[in-house]
């Protein structure tokens, strides 16, 4: 392998096997109850790993989550890892491709033939192929980096913004909004090009908009709304933001979303929730140098983007 340290052994104790067995009975095919047996002992291995490293995790519930191939956990704060049983003597771990989306990486998880223990060896962040060579498998050190990484990423310069340089995930609202599709493109509360601010008299500026898509989570549902951003830079100390939700699919936005703004502690200064209208927004005046979090809560789940007005 590429990495140097060793893998971390998990004891597969009666309960991981309970849990097991419980989900292999819900199945009658017998390739199929084997593939659910093994993927929550794997599951099982990498939340006993994440747990003693202080990372929260749930795995699911859903039965429709176990009549796919997919072994995936959440980690809070994190996104959803895909835990990867591999049987002894396989050089490569198992990607199907029902779960190369939505997942934040995938651990490869080394089963012995007794199934008293698990080796965590490794992990790849992105799939693109059904099969990995476990050669080529990142270290757990590089996991923990990783995972960090997605608990604190690195705020959002908004000042290269103004330069036109911006993440692929932060779209201007030309290339986000499909003109064919989205007719109507949000406004951020304003017409034109300028925003009727107390300021706008003082700018000759345009107003910069970008948008991106995030992707709620309830117990029963998936929800993807769009998070959109508007700057109007008022000198070289002030700049003047709008920050709004909209729903991706839906008319309305569901009753209970809310839209926070967090100051660089992380304490809430602004507030809205949506109460089923069809957007919601948010406008402030930040200062150079200054650090801010936009937070979209819906019931128990929660998204951060973090963000750093440099000009």
């Amino acid at each position: 392998m590429t990495h140097l340290d060793p893998p971390f052994t998990v004891t597969l104790a009666l309960t991981a096997h309970r849990q097991a067995e419980r989900l292999r009975q819900q199945h009658t095919d017998p390739p199929k109850a084997k593939q659910v047996y093994l993927n929550a002992l794997a599951i099982y291995a990498v939340s006993f790993y994440l747990n003693c490293l202080e990372f929260q995790t749930d795995s699911s519930n859903d039965n429709n989550h176990w009549l796919m191939d997919s072994a995936s956990l959440k980690v809070q704060n994190c996104g959803t890892l895909e835990c990867r049983p591999v049987l002894p003597n396989e050089t490569e771990m198992h990607i199907p491709p029902e779960v190369w989306s939505d997942r934040i990486g995938y651990i490869a998880v080394q089963l012995d033939e007794s199934l008293r223990e698990a080796s965590i060896l490794g992990f790849i962040s992105t799939a693109i192929a059904e099969r990995v060579p476990l050669t080529e498998l990142r270290s757990l050190h590089n996991l923990l980096d990783h995972l960090r990484q997605l608990q604190h990423p690195a705020p959002v310069n908004l000042g290269e913004w103004l330069q036109n340089v911006a993440d692929a995930s932060w779209q201007a609202m030309g290339e986000f909004f499909d003109p064919m599709l989205n007719p109507a493109q949000p406004a951020f509360g304003f017409r034109g090009d300028r925003a009727p601010s107390v300021y706008a008299e003082e700018s000759t500026a345009p107003i910069i908009r970008r948008g991106k898509r995030l992707t709620l989570r309830t117990e029963s549902d998936t929800i993807p709304v769009l998070l959109l951003m508007g700057l109007l830079p008022l000198s070289q100390q002030e700049t003047e933001i709008w920050v709004q939700v909209e729903s991706a699919e839906q008319t309305q936005l569901p009753s209970a979303l809310k839209l926070l703004v967090l100051d660089e502690t992380g304490t809430e200064v602004m507030y809205a929730q949506a109460r089923s209208t069809e957007s919601m927004q948010l406008q402030f005046t930040a200062e150079a140098g200054e650090q801010f979090g936009v937070q979209v809560i819906l019931d128990n789940y929660s998204i951060t983007e973090t963000f750093i007005v440099n000009r």
